[in-house]
């Protein structure tokens, strides 16, 4: 009968034992799975790679932004001595050109005067001669008792003067014909000044876009951070001007203390529950890992003065979510089962794990 009882206390025992280990395991699990970080968004630093001079700031710290709205007015100073450069370049060949225009219609003119002097005066004494001729055969013509005898035209001194000078008239007019045209040919083609201008032209039309594009314009919607500048202030390269960053995080940086048995993988789903609004919640999927311990922020350690280390784990979540930036948030591992026997062997293996918060 004693030994009896004794087996009835053993299956009595034994399954009250067994369902308190079972329940240490689900916490122990919830423990191990659960950690801590922060809801963000990295700031993007706004700065160009040229020193410039801050023209105008067309917002305020703080200050919500549509995307395309003007955030900062900027110009390179280079830009403005290269611009003054070229346009300076610009007018003097242009005058030069002008001059130079000026100059071949004033010799063309000149030309033309010359040919038409010399013609007039070479056709003046070849009609002065014509008229002789005609006066001479006209005496000739009412003298009749004189006999006029037929002579050779070509032998006729005045018919060989009038001859004589028509040739000086074609060598003459001949190569003034074709220096004019050379000239009028030169005027209406491209010369090389003005091919340079049409360069140089080019040159300032693109350091014109250039100094468009220095104005600074929201990358997309979102919050204005910091303003690093001053209205009037020049600005060295590669130096922030403002800061900028969208209204909800969309990351989260997550710490796992370096005592907790929990294995993260990229992809695993995580739980994301705001710290302050337990209701506001979503589910994010893990991104990176970090592969080094680093030191835990004093927020997230449960006793703020004692240092404590782990590994840094990079969780994209929705960015339609109403968390607020840097809040702390509670992160639980999805999708991680284990059995009971497997838990077990974890309390054996680790039984100082610890939650950190």
């Amino acid at each position: 009968m004693k030994r009896l009882r004794i087996n009835i206390l053993y299956w009595l025992v034994l399954p009250a034992l067994a369902y308190g280990i079972y329940k240490l395991s689900l916490n122990f699990d919830h423990q191990a799975e659960t950690f801590f970080g922060f809801a963000e968004n990295k700031e993007m630093q706004i700065n160009l790679e040229h020193p410039l001079m801050v023209n105008r700031i067309a917002v305020t710290p703080g200050q919500a932004v549509k995307k395309g709205d003007l955030l900062l007015e900027v110009t390179r100073v280079e830009l403005d001595l290269k611009l003054s450069d070229v346009a300076h370049n610009i007018s003097e060949l242009e005058a030069r050109t002008h001059i130079s225009r000026a100059e071949l219609q004033s010799n063309i003119n000149r030309l033309k005067a010359q040919r038409t002097e010399k013609m007039s005066d070479i056709q003046s004494q070849i009609h002065a001669i014509e008229a002789e001729i005609a006066l001479n055969e006209m005496l000739v013509k009412d003298l009749k008792s004189v006999k006029v005898s037929d002579t050779n035209p070509l032998s006729n001194p005045s018919q060989l003067k009038i001859n004589a000078l028509k040739e000086e008239l074609r060598l003459v007019v001949q190569p003034l014909d074709i220096e004019i045209a050379h000239l009028e040919n030169e005027l209406k083609g491209q010369n090389p000044m003005q091919v340079e201008i049409n360069r140089l032209k080019t040159q300032r039309d693109f350091i014109v876009k250039e100094q468009k594009r220095l104005s600074i314009y929201a990358p997309s919607d979102g919050l204005v951070g910091s303003i690093h500048c001053k209205e009037g202030e020049n600005i060295s390269s590669f130096t922030t001007l403002i800061s900028f960053y969208e209204k909800s995080p969309n990351m989260v940086v997550g710490y796992v203390h370096e005592s907790f048995i929990v294995q993260v993988n990229i992809g695993d789903s995580i739980s994301v529950v705001s710290s302050l609004h337990p209701t506001e919640k979503c589910r994010g999927k893990v991104l990176g890992l970090g592969h080094r311990i680093v030191e835990i922020p004093e927020r997230l350690r449960k006793i703020p003065e004692m240092k404590t280390y782990g590994r840094e784990i990079l969780i994209q979540i929705p960015s339609d979510n109403q968390f607020l930036q840097s809040e702390t948030v509670v992160l639980n591992l999805l999708n991680k089962e284990k059995g009971f026997f497997q838990t077990l062997s974890s309390l054996i293996s680790k039984p100082d794990a610890k939650q950190v918060n």
